[in-house]
């Protein structure tokens, strides 16, 4: 009689499948990591392996973090993935985002917005965007600007008393709350000539909720793609909410873009100026498509809300602790005239310097943005990339060199008297080169009059409230794309 033991087994085979699998796979890995092209550049083992390790900090809120202890590990050329590799160098900076640069935008935007449709922040094709930039740049230039300061001062006016107003009655306030309201508002009549009214309910609403997801979905959309799209395949289940999100955000953009189409097709003379007042008539004039100015609208509004907010909250708490610089700043806003503008407020050093030194600290978008090497590869220093390898200079690595920064941790507003061609080089807050922020200029008029009136309003300046448990830990920065404090509110409390 033949022994049973003589035939395999179902689990002994299993088990050699399994153990020939991983051979394999191993096999695989250490045959690529030895001959990868980009072996030589430094960074940990892991980076050489997986993205899992870069995922973990992305998914935590911690990439800006994790990637700027790579730099000061490995220096400015640093391999943080298999095909990613992040820098910390102007000259590289200028290289990757220059104007007519080969470096071109990666899979990262679209998939971030989860949007098929187009704007200058999700575009991938750098005709497109040089073509679309060129035909709405004029909208965001100082002279149009200065044509909605009265509707930013008025809105930020308005947020700096209901500011006031409350924390007269509780004894704190949360200012990133109303600051996140005064940025809707201001983008919101900037865009379609009309609030949202924020300001004058002062309650979150399902738009404001939307906003505040919107960056955490979308980094979750780019680190967990393959899974959010086969949840998105279930009846049910979180993925659904992306979707929904982005519908609501495009019938908000289209129904504002429809009452100020009928208020500019009655009186285009007349009508309210606004950030797309002259791409109504391009599109009237059929050189822009209709619904193109639904996607500018959106990307306006997602790009010129909690950016605004962010900063705003920031330099805030940051003068609350240091108390010379914001009594000096007191000071100076209490001399400006009823009825100051904003070149009255581009005088001023002192609101200028916190301005500066809050957008190196904080800024409101610190990662690198990426883009893909052109065929052929580029060289960083000693170091050769390959093309179709994924760059990127983040801004808050750049912020934080101790070459060019002395002590570039302490808030210090002074050091921006005089800065050094070095400080200049590397302050990379609304980006760099053909893709810097288009509404960079809006955006330092709408902070310099919120900054000024808040100070005008509190005269003697703000303290931290530790108060409903609030710490100094909620204000530590989330790095999903933006940054807001991880407690998504910033409690202070009159000095008076």
């Amino acid at each position: 009689m033949e022994s049973s033991s003589s035939n395999p087994q179902p689990h002994s085979l299993l088990t050699l499948v399994i153990a020939i699998v991983l051979l394999v796979f191993v096999s695989y890995k250490a045959y690529t990591i030895a001959i990868c092209p980009l072996a030589h550049v430094p960074g940990p083992f892991i980076s050489r392996c997986t993205n899992l390790r870069l995922k973990y900090a992305i998914l935590r809120g911690n990439r800006v973090c994790y990637i700027h202890s790579l730099h000061q590990r490995y220096g400015p050329v640093v391999r943080v993935a298999p095909n990613e590799v992040a820098l910390n160098d102007a000259s590289a900076a200028k290289t990757i985002y220059k104007m007519g640069s080969p470096f071109m935008k990666t899979r990262f935007y679209s998939i971030f917005t989860g949007q098929r449709t187009t704007n200058l922040f999700s575009t991938c094709d750098a005709h497109w965007h040089g073509q679309h930039r060129r035909l709405t740049s004029a909208n965001f230039s100082e002279q149009s600007v200065r044509l909605m300061e009265p509707y930013v001062a008025k809105n930020v006016q308005l947020a700096a008393q209901r500011i006031h107003d409350e924390a007269t009655r509780d004894g704190f306030v949360d200012v990133l709350k109303w600051f996140m309201f005064m940025a809707t508002d201001v983008i919101g009549e900037a865009s379609f000539g009309e609030s949202f009214r924020m300001l004058e309910t002062g309650k979150k609403d399902q738009y404001i909720a939307d906003l505040e997801d919107l960056a955490a979905m979308g980094i979750v959309r780019v680190e967990l793609e393959s899974i959010i799209n086969l949840m998105a395949k279930l009846p049910f289940g979180p993925a659904k909410k992306f979707p929904r999100i982005a519908a609501r955000m495009n019938k908000y953009s289209d129904e504002s873009i429809q009452r100020y189409w009928r208020r500019y097709s009655a009186d285009p003379e007349n009508v309210k100026p606004t950030l797309l007042t002259k791409e109504y008539a391009l599109a009237e004039n059929g050189v822009l498509p209709a619904e193109q100015l639904v996607h500018d609208a959106r990307g306006y509004i997602i790009a010129g809300t909690d950016t605004t907010a962010i900063t705003a909250t920031y330099a805030v708490w940051e003068l609350a602790r240091h108390l010379e610089v914001q009594a000096a700043l007191c000071g100076e806003v209490a001399g400006l005239p009823v009825d100051f503008n904003n070149d009255d407020l581009k005088t001023l050093p002192v609101l200028n310097q916190v301005l500066q030194e809050t957008l190196r600290l904080h800024s409101a978008v610190g990662q690198g943005l990426p883009r893909a090497v052109p065929e052929g590869g580029a060289d960083f220093g000693a170091y050769h990339l390959v093309g179709g390898t994924v760059v990127g200079v983040q801004a808050y690595s750049m912020h934080r060199d101790p070459a060019i920064w002395r002590e570039p941790e302490r808030f210090d507003p002074s050091r921006w008297e005089n800065p050094s061609k070095a400080m200049l080089e590397n302050f990379y807050p609304f980006g760099g080169g053909g893709r810097v922020c288009v509404g960079m200029h809006f955006a330092k008029l709408e902070l310099r009059h919120a900054l000024a009136n808040f100070y005008r309003t509190f005269e003697v300046g703000v303290k931290p409230a530790y108060v409903q448990g609030f710490s100094d830990w909620e204000m530590e920065p989330l790095s999903w794309f933006l940054e807001p404090p991880r407690g998504n509110r910033c409690l202070v409390a009159s000095r008076k």
